[in-house]
């Protein structure tokens, strides 16, 4: 899914939007290139840290992860 609006990774953690990639482990919150805030999806293991700092990604955080049971 990728890079997605603040409103999305609020109705994927509500539940309300699966992916052709199944459920998220995580969604990282970050200030992009220009100024604005993103939210940069991760759906399998070897994604987790896509989102790290870089020219295009700044002050990433994590914003939600899945809690497995």
């Amino acid at each position: 899914m990728g890079t997605v609006s603040k409103d999305i990774a609020d109705a994927i953690i509500a539940g309300k939007y699966a992916s052709e990639d199944g459920w998220p482990i995580r969604i990282v919150e970050y200030t992009n290139a220009w100024g604005g805030q993103s939210y940069g999806v991760e759906h399998y293991e070897h994604d987790r840290g896509r989102y790290c700092e870089s020219e295009y990604v700044h002050n990433p955080r994590v914003y939600w992860e899945r809690k497995d049971e």
